[in-house]
């Protein structure tokens, strides 16, 4: 039986994710491309036909995860496309409606010090991401799943489940292999074991379809599937064509900012330069927190690596909703009393920005926010304005400030 709280908030959002499925279904437009790209991945591993390098589904469906990934949809491409789109839809509402639920608890208790339940911020995190969750549904993309499944990970690393936790992380890191950002952490931290379980993870979801297709054809899969991913990001820096899905990445804001000027044309030194330059702050940033000995640190840096992968790599609108946890932080702040009193000045925009691009509602003005990155701006934006609110609420004894208690 469902627990009192957060009761309502399951009931409604399982409601609208039931009424959007019907609606999908009455308009004909339940299509789950991205679902049709796995699914077709998953016939041609079934077929002994190429997984990389071709079309799935759509003229532009190409398959750009592991081998392992498209082993699992195969077992989706046994079924009708309409029952395994049902299924991913399914996942889907599941995956959000308990990860913000799970979110929300984790920012709650490890942030702001057991700040009580309250459903006006949980209702208020799942609407500034509504249109990320819309157009996930409407995709039939696996962002909000492996969301859940990092915080999940991070839960059992948190509760001393070191190997389990591990084991989580390095299938996350199989699934979207950007998560890999984490491995430096965990070296920081001095968490071996759950390193060693997530590099073991790893090591047998590159193994595993060995079994199936044998061990040559396996290593050639691979290298494959290395070479698209590397021609998938070989742009990331936006030059002003109709592909917008470099945009929104950090890289693209600097050089519209500062570096055109300079240097007109684009080169991957700059964006080169500008990771490294991020994981030395990172790096930096971990380091000082140790120093301090601020107690839940750990939290806090591992979800901010989730939330900055969209911002330093080639991805789509919906792929933002890695950052929620910081929506989370920041609406929490917000409410009941904004904590501190300026804080609603600067967040509300940034909020607006991030999940406020409703095409049918902004009209012309959609294609001006699309066009200058401002979701991305907003993303990275909220993540800098956490980190500053977070580093000024704990104090090097350990002790975190409880705002609007």
């Amino acid at each position: 039986m469902l627990r009192p709280y957060p009761r309502l908030f399951t009931v409604v959002f399982g409601l609208i994710a039931l009424l959007l499925f019907v609606v999908e279904h009455v308009n004909g437009r339940f299509w789950l491309n991205d679902l049709r790209v796995y699914y077709g991945a998953g016939e041609a591993l079934l077929n002994g036909e190429p997984l990389y390098g071709v079309a799935h589904g759509l003229d532009s469906g190409v398959f750009k995860y592991a081998p392992l990934l498209a082993l699992v949809y195969a077992l989706f491409a046994l079924l009708p496309y309409s029952v395994a789109a049902s299924i991913q839809y399914l996942l889907i509402t599941l995956a959000f409606i308990d990860g913000i639920r799970r979110i929300d608890r984790l920012v709650r208790k490890e942030w702001l010090g057991g700040k009580s339940e309250g459903y006006l911020p949980l209702f208020l995190i799942a609407l500034a991401c509504v249109v990320h969750l819309h157009r996930e549904l409407h995709l039939g993309n696996i962002n909000m799943m492996l969301l859940w499944l990092m915080v999940v990970a991070l839960e059992q690393l948190l509760s001393g489940r070191e190997i389990r936790g591990g084991l989580l992380l390095g299938a996350a890191i199989l699934a979207k292999p950007h998560f890999v950002v984490l491995l430096p952490l965990l070296v920081l931290r001095g968490r071996w074991k759950s390193l060693s379980a997530s590099v073991a993870a790893i090591a047998a979801g590159l193994l595993l379809p060995a079994v199936f297709l044998g061990w040559s054809e396996n290593i050639q899969v691979h290298a494959a599937w290395l070479g698209e991913m590397a021609k998938h990001n070989a742009s990331l820096i936006y030059t002003g064509n109709d592909d917008y899905r470099a945009v929104n990445t950090i890289y693209s804001f600097v050089h519209r900012v500062a570096l055109k000027s300079i240097a007109p044309t684009p080169s991957g030194v700059e964006a080169y330069a500008l990771l490294a330059l991020i994981a030395g702050a990172f790096a930096v940033f971990v380091l000082w927190n140790k120093r301090r000995g601020i107690a839940n640190a750990f939290p806090f840096e591992y979800l901010l690596l989730v939330a900055l992968v969209p911002s330093i790599t080639l991805t789509d609108t919906e792929h933002f909703l890695l950052a929620v946890p910081f929506v989370a932080y920041i609406i929490h702040r917000l409410v009941p009393k904004a904590d501190p009193r300026w804080l609603v000045f600067l967040a509300i925009p940034l909020l607006f920005v991030y999940g406020g691009n409703f095409e049918d509602a902004l009209g012309d003005f959609s294609d001006v926010l699309i066009h200058h990155g401002v979701l991305g701006i907003g993303s990275f934006g909220i993540i800098l304005l956490s980190v500053f609110l977070w580093s000024r609420s704990n104090q090097p004894n350990g002790s975190v400030s409880n705002p609007n208690t």
